[in-house]
């Protein structure tokens, strides 16, 4: 989708706009033209900037990306309605990211994934249709089918934090009750999060890195895994003081993986665990060694626990995360981010077998509401680097630190929202630059302002 469609379709949503402030959303419309006439328009608009500063002489690089996304769903007919949404990024100032670092020669990593991470030269041709679906809304639930956007899951999300989410097509069904609620779902399509394009899963998985094979070989598994999409079924039960969450997700031809979280609240105080178990697809053991996601016996297993007091002005939480030496937890990064209670921006588990994971967390709400600052602590055990069994991206044991501060806007300005990151991450045995460039020993800060609308 090209950029003066996504300007037409700006006008179409925004030319909607009066005539939704008048229609009636609980009326049911008379006619065709009331049906979108009387549609819900929203939207954002984003500027990203983010350094990242690199060890000693390594590269660092800067860039600032602005963009947006309008989106329009139309007045709801016998339970239908349509939705559309359209994004699109453009490249504000920046170093040039393209510029090799004279010791590794590599580029730029994390800035690349505010544009797109398929073509290194595309700043400007950013747009995406991102949502087009048809929904059927009944008393507990609905079905929709297209280009949707997904409910969150611990493994597969949008995890929108860069200028494009994770975006999938497919048929999403909800079924909620007072203290129930089953999504199922089958999705055969995908865009990856920093991408434009849209793939099948066989191109897809594979995207963004392969990392390496247990045996230490690198790991070539894109377009080779035959996958035609991912099947998800996910429950849960929830009560005042407790909170259970089931989910079971099959990425066609490569595996299954499981996943049981229960949360207890109590008096400010929150307990929770999380277990997950995979095991892989029969099709994974026909493939040559090289050429397979998961190897046949392995097993990733992960037990995660958290313990958090929450009274209303601030919270407290420890975390702690073991993946076993029963085989690497694997989940395609294209598919979105873990959310162990453990996992933070810029740090996840997926790839790791054998390791654990502490993350110690504070965040303090000011009086204001929407303003609070955060901070993270997190330490990696057990990976090393050329220690590949249950290491699939060859990193060292690492800790980190995030700082976020964020600041919501009120009145005239409500709407508009501002987010400071700043992170350091710091290996703690093998610092060669070839190890380290665009993965550890970095500070990097993100600023980023958001207008909702």
């Amino acid at each position: 989708m090209h950029m003066k469609k996504t300007l037409l379709l700006a006008l179409i949503l925004l030319s909607t706009r009066p005539q939704a402030q008048e229609a009636e959303r609980n009326e049911e419309p008379k006619s065709l033209k009331e049906i979108f006439t009387g549609s819900e328009v929203e939207g954002h608009i984003r500027n990203f900037f983010m350094t990242t500063l690199n060890e000693g002489d390594l590269k660092d690089y800067y860039t600032n990306a602005i963009g947006g996304a309008l989106a329009i769903k139309t007045k709801e007919y016998k339970g239908f309605e349509i939705g559309v949404k359209g994004i699109f990024t453009y490249k504000g100032f920046s170093a040039d990211l393209n510029e090799a670092d004279e010791t590794t020669g590599r580029i730029s990593k994390w800035e690349h994934e505010l544009y797109d991470i398929t073509d290194f030269d595309n700043f400007n041709d950013l747009d995406r249709l991102e949502e087009l679906y048809l929904r059927y809304n009944f008393k507990r639930g609905y079905i929709t089918y297209g280009k949707l956007a997904v409910e969150e899951t611990p493994l597969l999300n949008e995890s929108d934090g860069r200028m494009k989410p994770f975006a999938f097509k497919g048929i999403w069904l909800q079924h909620k009750t007072r203290d129930h609620l089953i999504n199922l779902s089958w999705l055969d399509r995908l865009s990856p999060r920093s991408t434009v394009e849209w793939y099948g899963f066989n191109e897809a998985i594979g995207l963004v890195n392969n990392g390496f094979q247990p045996n230490g070989e690198i790991a070539d598994y894109r377009g080779k895994t035959e996958s035609k999409g991912i099947a998800l079924l996910e429950y849960e039960y929830n009560l005042p003081y407790l909170n259970l969450r089931v989910n079971h997700w099959y990425i066609h031809h490569i595996s299954h993986t499981g996943m049981v979280e229960l949360n207890l609240l109590r008096n400010n105080w929150e307990l929770g665990m999380q277990y997950a178990y995979q095991f892989p697809d029969g099709f994974q053991a026909d493939l040559p060694y090289v050429n397979r996601y998961v190897q046949p016996g392995e097993n990733g297993q992960v037990l995660s626990a958290r313990v958090a007091y929450d009274p209303e002005r601030w919270q407290v939480s420890l975390g702690f995360t073991r993946a076993f030496d029963s085989g690497r937890f694997l989940f395609p990064k294209e598919l979105g981010r873990d959310h162990f209670f453990t996992s933070i921006p810029r740090s996840r588990l997926e790839g790791f077998g054998d390791a654990e994971v502490l993350t110690l967390s504070g965040e303090y709400r000011f009086r204001r509401e929407g303003f609070f600052a955060r901070v993270d602590l997190t330490e990696v055990f057990g990976p090393r680097v050329g220690d590949f069994e249950f290491n699939k991206y060859n990193l060292d044991e690492y800790y980190q630190m995030n700082l976020r501060l964020h600041y919501e806007l009120k009145g005239f300005l409500k709407g508009l929202a501002f987010d400071l990151l700043y992170i350091h991450n710091k290996n703690r045995n093998t610092s060669t630059p070839d190890v380290i460039f665009n993965s550890s020993n970095f500070h990097q800060l993100s600023f980023v302002t958001n207008y909702n609308f």
